[in-house]
């Protein structure tokens, strides 16, 4: 059995396992003097070669540019609304008399003064009842004239006592009856004239002409229009503003864009009532322009003044802080000339293109980075290139 056979098998001599152990300690401290001489050696070696090796030249101090800030008391506030473009005043025009159109003197897009006729209706008609008129005036002033001779003649013979006073006051109405005649005649004169002048279409205003709505041979009714004549003179840009800022509108700076291209605005005042739909209050600006083209639709900004104490800096100063702050880096001059880099804790009240209006630990006025805050970090020392 194998358990027999271990206690059969005689253990070596005690002198033998002591010099087996011996031998055993002696290798294993010959492998750690090795491996120590090795290590000494690498350390040597690698401190030689660095010794040798020359340090790195310091780094140079950076130079920045800085932006001076101060403390406002305002903050600006810009506000945009949509509205649209339209003309002074517009108007179609058209003959207070029906006709036939015998002149259009005018197209789309002409320019007129004011005065200028556009169009005439055919006024032959009025013109032949004008010299019907004037013929019946003639023959009544006749009438009258021979009225006039026999009153006198029937009055002197009745101062003789050859005619009675019945005779005399017969002729004498008769001259009556022929000046009311003449007068009649002369009424309907007045009012074949002013149809005459009601033939003719003149310009109101200088303007434009917009829309060509006859042509001539047409027959016109009254009050039928023929053309669309916008004022030529500054533009109207109507726009629906919130009913809270009517008060701070008429001192604000306005001005209008339209297709990319800034106009200057002047408010003009606003209608009395409020929209139906939109509850707005329409504003009226008057716009310094000639070319854009009416009922063209526009954006109207507006800028008003907040009481609010803070800072305006560029947006590009902003880096991100923690726990979702904003931070700014504030130089903070040394005696030496050079200024040592801190960060300030901003919240931002308001951004407006590449602007932002901000509040926080500044106090006073204060240099800051306005640009390239990712080179630098809280602590560095820097060299001003400018401030501004």
């Amino acid at each position: 059995m194998p358990q027999d056979r271990t206690k059969d098998t005689p253990k070596p001599p005690l002198w033998k396992r002591a010099l087996r152990r011996g031998v055993t300690l002696t290798g294993t401290a010959s492998v750690l003097a090795l491996a120590a001489a090795a290590v000494w050696m690498g350390t040597s070696t690698l401190a030689t070669r660095a010794a040798a090796v020359e340090a790195p030249a310091a780094a140079p101090i950076r130079s920045v540019s800085a932006l001076q800030i101060a403390p406002q008391d305002t903050m600006t506030v810009t506000r945009q609304f949509h509205g649209q473009l339209e003309a002074a005043q517009t108007v179609s025009l058209g003959f207070e008399q029906s006709g036939r159109l015998n002149i259009l003197t005018v197209d789309e897009g002409d320019r007129v003064r004011k005065g200028d006729v556009i169009a005439r209706l055919d006024t032959r008609i009025l013109t032949a009842e004008r010299t019907r008129l004037l013929a019946s005036r003639d023959a009544l002033e006749a009438q009258a004239e021979l009225s006039r001779r026999t009153t006198e003649r029937q009055t002197a013979l009745r101062a003789r006592g050859h005619v009675s006073d019945q005779a005399v006051d017969n002729v004498a109405l008769n001259l009556a009856a022929a000046e009311a005649q003449i007068a009649e005649v002369d009424a309907a004169l007045v009012r074949i004239d002013v149809e005459l002048s009601q033939t003719e279409l003149t310009a109101p205003f200088d303007g434009i002409i917009g829309a060509r709505l006859a042509d001539t041979g047409a027959i016109m009714s009254p009050g039928q229009p023929v053309v669309d004549i916008r004022q030529d003179a500054a533009p109207v840009f109507r726009v629906g503003l919130d009913p809270k800022l009517a008060a701070l509108v008429s001192d604000s700076p306005a001005t209008i864009d339209m297709d990319g291209i800034t106009f200057p605005a002047r408010f003009v005042g606003f209608r009395p009532d409020l929209d139906a739909q939109t509850r707005t209050r329409t504003a009226l600006f008057e716009v310094d322009t000639a070319t854009a083209p009416y009922l063209s639709s526009g954006t109207l900004t507006l800028q008003t003044q907040r009481a609010q104490q803070g800072y305006e800096i560029p947006l590009r100063a902003l880096r991100d802080g923690v726990r979702g702050l904003w931070t700014i880096l504030v130089l903070i001059p040394d005696a030496d000339g050079l200024a040592q880099v801190k960060a300030a804790a901003v919240e931002v009240l308001r951004i407006e293109g590449d602007r932002a209006f901000v509040r926080g630990t500044l106090t006073g006025d204060a240099l800051i980075v306005p640009d390239g805050t990712h080179r630098l970090v809280p602590g560095d020392r820097v060299r001003l290139a400018e401030a501004g």
